[in-house]
């Protein structure tokens, strides 16, 4: 909308189809740049046999996952620092390109420049955005990899890019906070708002680090539930359903035999209304196991909950020799991290 408004500015004959079809090029020219920012993240951490995985994306860009997948602090820094770069080296050629054809003379020629104006100083933005040593934005990773390699320490590093993280937020909202006053700008209150999340980012890293600390040195032999009954595939919901609301059980295997051939999890069971129950199934509920992560007992229970997490279950089964030993669910999880809180002597990391 913003390029069509200036290209009917700057070229007042144009037509509302032409002005329009020129401001969704520019869209899409910024969509292809932002997809470049994400591959140049991709490919240096392909290079460093970084793990991929899931990725948010907000209004300023993609988010650095808090969580540690680098195993050297250098491919932590490059790996965060690739995606900014490409946005400022797209950024300062679309200005130059913007230069050099918009100088060319009115019409097209002007309106091309336009548009590669805008985009470039678009990606000048991101990139540098990105930069900001703060979480979730790439500087984040990269204030954390500096740290890392200092310090020696991953845990240790992640603590402090989250406080710096949370120091630059508290600056962006004080800035935004004194323009609102000093200009009564809509702009101010957009900084402070990005200031304010930027630091409640910082502290949601900083309890994330607690708990990777409290579950250090625990296993999934340790919380586990044993003993768990499983359900047949054809058995109706009425007959165990309950239980999985009531807060007897958050997850049930679906078994067949000795065979593994399912996870059930009270969010499955929600989603069907009681007068249904009797006429469905656990096969029309369960989770294949195909496609259900499992756990070893000797697995650490910070693993654990990262599969846990990113399974987005209820629960995933523990298999010992092949066979099922039992489930780890997210309230096992909750109850040890709580535990260790409350036991003598436990003092924050």
């Amino acid at each position: 909308m913003t390029v069509a408004t200036q290209i009917g500015d700057l070229e007042p004959a144009t037509t509302d189809i032409a002005r329009w079809a020129v401001g969704f090029a520019a869209a899409f020219l910024f969509l292809v740049t932002a997809l470049a920012h994400e591959l140049g993240h991709a490919l240096v951490a392909r290079r460093a046999g970084m793990p991929g995985g899931p990725l948010v994306v907000y209004f300023f860009g993609s988010a650095a996952s808090p969580s540690l997948e680098a195993t050297r602090p250098r491919d932590e820094v490059l790996s965060a620092a690739a995606g900014p770069l490409v946005s400022l080296v797209a950024g300062g050629l679309l200005v130059g390109i913007a230069g050099l054809v918009g100088g060319a003379g009115p019409g097209i020629p002007a309106m091309v420049g336009q548009v590669t104006l805008v985009v470039g100083l678009m990606n000048l933005v991101l990139g540098g955005v990105n930069l900001l040593p703060a979480f979730p934005l790439d500087g984040g990773r990269v204030a954390r990899g500096l740290a890392w390699a200092r310090t020696g320490d991953p845990a240790r590093a992640l603590r402090i890019a989250a406080r710096v993280g949370r120091r630059v937020g508290l600056v962006l909202a004080g800035s935004g906070f004194f323009v609102v006053l000093m200009v009564n700008s809509i702009d101010g209150l957009m900084l402070a708002l990005c200031g304010w999340f930027l630091h409640s980012s910082g502290r949601t890293v900083e309890r994330s680090a607690d708990v990777d600390a409290i579950l250090e040195g625990l296993h999934v032999a340790d919380v586990m539930e044993r003993d768990v009954n499983g359900v047949p595939p054809g058995l109706t919901l009425d007959t165990f359903g309950a239980q999985l609301l009531d807060g007897s059980a958050s997850a049930l295997p679906v078994m067949r035999g000795d065979e593994l051939v399912g996870i059930l999890g009270t969010q499955q069971v929600r989603k069907v209304k009681r007068d249904r129950w009797p006429q469905t199934h656990a096969a029309d509920l369960m989770v294949a196991s195909d496609t259900v992560p499992t756990v070893a007992p000797d697995t650490s229970l910070r693993a654990a909950t990262e599969s846990l997490r990113r399974s987005g279950l209820d629960g995933i089964p523990v298999l010992e020799a092949g066979a099922l030993a039992g489930i780890v669910t997210r309230r096992v999880v909750a109850d040890a991290i709580r535990l260790a809180m409350q036991r003598p002597g436990h003092a924050r990391p």
